[in-house]
């Protein structure tokens, strides 16, 4: 018979699982404006032939697609039209890609990580981690910081897996450092100044009714020591982003928690009033939408709101992934396929569009004038105000 913390650990493993699949934070385009709400409309639609379960990201002219268990695609951002695939033989984890804007980095099962040419998927270069890397890589100042696990869909859990962070070189996968944690698996980093922030889950033998064992780490960018540790039962973390002052995350409890940046002593505990499944940043402020429909912004220093707005149609109409800040515009898809753009500054209803996409299991991806949109259906669909 399993033992209470066993049995704990299990259904945490489980739900590290389900959440490490839901996704974080949207990846960045490298050129963003403001979308017009009056002229916009569906320009393409393409098959790609499986769930897309993490935002698409535009490079160039190309736009990164990775379906479920599939090959990954490169697709004419204007067109969608099918520019190349690739596929290295492995399952490519289809949440771990980033760019720098001239390379893609993505994580493949087996503890692989690669560099392709977003133009032509063209391998450019392979690294051999040893352990598996399933979420976002974090492209830093000419560092390309990478999260690894021993948690997470497709994987057999091993709670006494020490998780490592390496940076590695853009250029050609060189290891600079890596830093061996304590903890299990770890969330997609973020690095700011001189200091590269991590967090994820580790086993101890004490029970948590709800939540889970979590750890922050603060680490020197130049060589990946450790500043500061910081404990707490919030369970594993969707998603950090840091200011200056304060680190800010939300886990498996649903609170947004900032931690002094200096230090690693709590500052704030805001509770989110319902399920959020991620959350994003800009500048001094975070955002995040809760499953009671309501989109918060909040001050990542103080942890006081800034605003509120309610969504309105429906009950279950609530965010979908985390809001794009996109000049003084956010925008965020609902789970009704409505997207909506709201005032950064205060929260006041700008335009709202209906996608007729219902059943999608990420938010979007903004990049110049044009709006992507993968489906659980295995579409993938490009919208534009031009």
């Amino acid at each position: 018979m399993l033992s209470l913390f066993n049995k704990n650990l299990s259904f945490c493993l489980a739900c590290l699982m389900t959440i490490i699949f839901l996704g974080a934070c949207s990846p960045k385009s490298a050129e963003n404006r403001a979308l017009s709400g009056s002229s916009f409309h569906e320009a393409w639609v393409q098959e790609v032939g499986a769930p897309v379960n993490h935002p698409p990201l535009r490079v160039g002219n190309t736009l990164i697609v990775a379906p479920d268990r599939m090959p990954l695609l490169g697709l004419n951002a204007k067109t969608g039209k099918l520019l190349w695939n690739y596929d290295p033989g492995f399952r490519i984890w289809d949440r771990a890609y980033a760019t720098d804007g001239k390379r893609l980095f993505v994580g493949i099962e087996g503890g692989k990580f690669v560099a392709l040419d977003p133009s032509s998927g063209k391998l450019l270069w392979k690294a051999d981690l040893g352990i598996n890397a399933q979420v976002p890589p974090f492209v830093g100042d000419d560092v390309v910081y990478v999260s690894t696990t021993f948690a997470g869909a497709g994987l057999v859990g091993d709670p006494n897996g020490k998780a490592k962070l390496f940076a590695l070189s853009p250029q050609d996968g060189r290891i600079l450092w890596e830093f061996e944690s304590d903890n299990y698996v770890l969330q997609s980093p973020f690095q700011i100044d001189d200091s590269v922030f991590v967090a994820g889950s580790f086993s101890d033998p004490k029970p948590v009714d709800e939540g889970g064992h979590m750890r922050l780490y603060s680490l020197d960018a130049a060589d990946g020591s450790v500043r500061w540790t910081y404990e707490s039962e919030d369970g594993f973390p969707k998603q950090i982003y840091a200011t200056e002052k304060t680190v800010t995350y939300i886990a498996y409890q649903d609170f947004a928690v900032g931690v002094d940046a200096a230090t690693g002593e709590m500052r704030w505990r805001l509770d989110t009033g319902n399920w959020v499944p991620t959350l994003s940043g800009a500048g001094n402020t975070i955002y995040y939408g809760s499953a009671n429909t309501i989109v918060h912004a909040v001050n990542a220093d103080s942890g006081i709101f800034e605003w509120q707005f309610n969504i309105p149609a429906g009950t279950f109409n609530y965010v979908l992934g985390a809001p794009v800040r996109v000049e003084d515009d956010l925008v965020f898809l609902t789970q009704l396929g409505e997207l909506m753009s709201v005032n950064a500054a205060n929260g006041k209803l700008r335009w709202k569009f209906s996608t007729g996409i219902v059943g999608a299991r990420t938010g979007p991806t903004i990049s110049d004038g044009w709006l992507f949109i993968g489906d659980a259906d295995g579409f993938v669909h490009g919208f534009t105000d031009k």
